[in-house]
């Protein structure tokens, strides 16, 4: 009657959440997408490597979860539960919250004494890798079946190693001091109250209003899982949880993010420049600690790969690459001194792995460089334009002086603006602690670029072409007789001589200009033909006298050998098309006489012979 009635009680709480969505504004937030390869890399902290990672859950009863403000006292990580992860999520306004899968139990938990057959199990399991003789990790159990159930309803989990010199397996997963599991019945508000928190029962307050509290009815305070193991030997984790004797009240274990760790040898590097991180030749020498984090019974060994551009003995100092940890020690360290040999050779690096004997590379590695003198470095080469400023950086130092002073505003500054008038270098000399180094930096003012073409001269009513260089724009004035202003190349056609200005901006917004000048002449060029041929085969059907400037009168009269006046034209541009009174001229010799007056007022007559030929 009673597992009915506790069954019934479910079924009832859990209708109103049933199209709840996993909740992403609780202070509890979960995500239920993480692949079992993302849940495990998330837990993994310093000296512990994994692999064949396996997980076997219900879908949505696995996830990450973030406690932005919530009273499970993990900040983040993992959690599995015999449920849903959504059913985690506070307030606690419900006193029986669930999700009844059913899915299979755990062979495993159904062998921990007292445990009558577990239902709705999720089980996530990996190899791992240890750099130390003790692997750990933080977690805190809670469960829906508090309180009400102590005693009867026993929802279990574990955390099975197995491994070398582990016979079977063992649970990690003990109340402290202890060999006892944690479970409902062993940690609650009567038995081991130290380690069990009080979380409401889903009817009273604050527990049922404050999203501050989870949703499970109780669970314990943060608890570490830790188990000795051989460093760099391989090791088997389970992790499960399931719900015992029936699949209702969900259950589920917190375990936190990068607390899985086994710190074996760290390194720590410093050198005489606090703070500084590079080795400089001759000025700045470092030094690298080891530190061991146990205390070990037997002489413990750590072998150095020492890699890099650097070699051993010649740049740095000699050093043993065995690291020897006699009984008790836990620290060893070793000076890095780099002497100045003056030769230019780069920057080099130092780089050492630690071996632990099993898997090369397990541990912390570093990566030292080496200098031949201070990094000091500076702004690169500028152009500027004549008459203004140019801003120059200096960085690497904690002080600095430029030279030459003269056209600098703030000399001891890193940061500073230079005014030359002419091409100068610029020399900054950096200080750190006793490190002198100088750098160079060159700053050139742009010379002239601005190119408007050769002058030209052009008779009334022509044009001529312009064409300027040295800039990416171009601006020209005066606009009189020009086809445009704003291009390299226009064409002018002013009406009398004009000078034109062009101003040039180059890439970098310098302006300069230049001039060219447009010479018009108002005189008259004419070009007498000798021959013409007005057989209608369109080249040279006309008498045409060819005319460069402009006229101020003109006429034109063609006479045949007998003296007969056979054309007269006013108009320079008519031309005699060899006929006379409609008939067709006989070839031969023909006589013209031009007069015409130019723009200057000057009077010209010309005349002579030219063959008419068909």
């Amino acid at each position: 009657m009673k597992t009915v009635l506790r069954n019934l009680l479910c079924a009832l709480s859990v209708l109103p959440f049933l199209t709840l969505p996993l909740n992403t504004y609780a202070q509890l937030n979960v995500d239920d997408t993480y692949t079992a390869e993302e849940l495990v890399s998330t837990l993994l902290g310093e000296g512990v490597t994994v692999s064949d990672i396996t997980i076997d859950c219900p879908g949505g009863a696995y996830g990450y979860f973030d406690c932005v403000d919530c009273n499970v006292g993990i900040p983040n990580g993992i959690l599995l539960t015999s449920g849903s992860v959504g059913n985690a999520v506070g307030p606690n306004n419900s006193p029986s919250q669930s999700s009844s899968l059913g899915m299979p139990g755990d062979p495993d938990l159904d062998m921990i004494p007292g445990v009558l057959g577990t239902n709705d199990a999720c089980v996530l399991e990996f190899d791992f890798t240890a750099t130390s003789d003790t692997i750990r990790f933080n977690y805190s159990f809670g469960s829906e079946e508090y309180l009400e159930y102590v005693g009867s309803f026993n929802d279990v989990f574990a955390f099975y190693i197995s491994g070398p010199g582990i016979a079977g397996t063992d649970n990690m997963a003990l109340i402290p001091g202890t060999a006892t599991t944690v479970s409902i019945n062993n940690v609650n508000d009567a038995v081991n109250s130290e380690y069990y928190n009080i979380n409401g029962t889903g009817f009273n307050a604050p527990f049922n209003s404050d999203d501050y509290y989870i949703q499970y009815d109780g669970f314990t305070t943060v608890l570490e899982a830790k188990h000795a193991v051989f460093p760099c030997e391989t090791y088997h984790l389970k992790m499960a949880i399931a719900d015992d004797l029936d699949d209702a009240l969900d259950s589920g274990v917190f375990i936190e993010a990068g607390s899985l760790t086994s710190p074996g040898v760290t390194v720590e590097y410093n050198t005489d420049i606090e703070g500084y991180p590079y080795i400089i030749e001759g000025c700045n020498e470092g030094m690298i600690t080891f530190s061991l984090s146990f205390a070990p019974v037997d002489t413990f060994t750590v072998t150095l790969n020492v890699d890099g551009t650097a070699l051993m003995g010649s740049d740095y100092t000699t050093f043993n690459n065995v690291l020897e940890f006699l009984p008790g020690d836990t620290l060893i360290e070793i000076p890095i001194v780099a002497e100045e040999d003056g030769i230019d050779e780069g920057v080099e690096t130092i780089i050492i792995t630690l071996d632990l004997g099993c898997v090369a590379g397990v541990g912390d590695s570093l990566v030292v460089l080496v200098y031949d003198a201070l990094p000091l470095l500076v702004s690169a080469d500028t152009l500027i334009c004549p008459g203004t400023e140019a801003t120059l950086t200096a960085s690497g130092a904690d002080s600095y002086s430029w030279s030459p002073a003269e056209t600098v505003t703030d000399p001891t500054e890193a940061t500073t603006t230079v005014f030359p008038d002419e091409n100068t270098t610029y020399t900054v000399t950096g200080t750190l602690a006793s490190c002198v180094n100088t750098a160079e930096t060159t700053v050139e003012i742009q010379e002239p670029t601005a190119d408007a073409g050769a002058d030209t001269t052009i008779y009334l009513g022509e044009f001529a072409s312009l064409d300027a260089d040295g800039g990416v724009e171009y601006s020209w004035s005066p606009s009189t007789g020009l086809s445009e202003t704003d291009i390299e190349n226009p064409t002018a056609s002013p009406d009398f001589t004009t000078t034109y200005t062009v101003t040039v901006t180059t890439a970098i917004g310098c302006e300069f200009t230049d001039q060219v000048t447009v010479t018009v002449s108002s005189d008259a060029m004419v070009g007498v033909p000798t021959a013409f041929s007005p057989n209608s085969d369109g080249v040279n059907d006309g008498f045409t006298i060819i005319v460069r400037g402009q006229v101020a009168t003109w006429l034109l009269q063609v006479y045949n050998r007998w003296g007969q006046l056979v054309f007269e034209t006013d108009n320079y541009a008519a031309a005699w098309n060899g006929t006379f009174e409609g008939s067709e001229q006989p070839l031969g010799s023909y006589v013209y006489v031009l007069n015409y007056k130019d723009m200057n007022g000057e009077s010209f007559v010309q005349q002579g012979n030219f063959t008419l030929v068909r």
